[in-house]
């Protein structure tokens, strides 16, 4: 099941898209473009959003996304607090190089489960910890 949250837009600045696609227990939000102060709303949004409609198992693509700030960190952040609050789990995948390297910085990378692939995620049983 795919669900078009915001219209995508790879490659084109300042455009967030965000598609929602259900594996299993799992929700999976594939993000692509810039996630910056002027997007982040609507990406935490949608993340909030998929947890409310009763998914406590997110995981995130962001290997489409092109940029990321602070701003698009703390919804990732945030995210993680709702599923662990939700007893449920929570994970990145595929970070792009640009999104790695903001994770490296700021030791994210210790914080979050990183996975290369949705198959490995999910591989992990219930694909992610909170």
């Amino acid at each position: 099941m795919e669900q078009e949250i915001a219209p995508a837009g790879p490659g084109v600045p300042g455009v967030l898209g965000v598609v929602v696609e259900q594996h299993g227990h799992h929700q999976v939000a594939v993000v692509s473009g810039e996630v910056d102060m002027a997007s982040v709303g609507a990406l935490r949004t949608q993340l909030r959003d998929l947890m409310v409609d009763g998914s406590s198992h997110v995981l995130v693509d962001l290997s489409g996304v092109s940029f990321m700030d602070s701003a698009g960190l703390a919804a990732l952040v945030a995210t993680r607090k709702h599923a662990r609050v939700l007893q449920g789990s929570f994970g990145l995948i595929a970070p792009s190089k640009q999104v790695s390297r903001l994770l490296s910085l700021t030791a994210m990378d210790k914080v979050f489960p990183c996975f290369d692939s949705l198959d490995a995620a999910l591989a992990e049983g219930r694909g992610a910890s909170a």
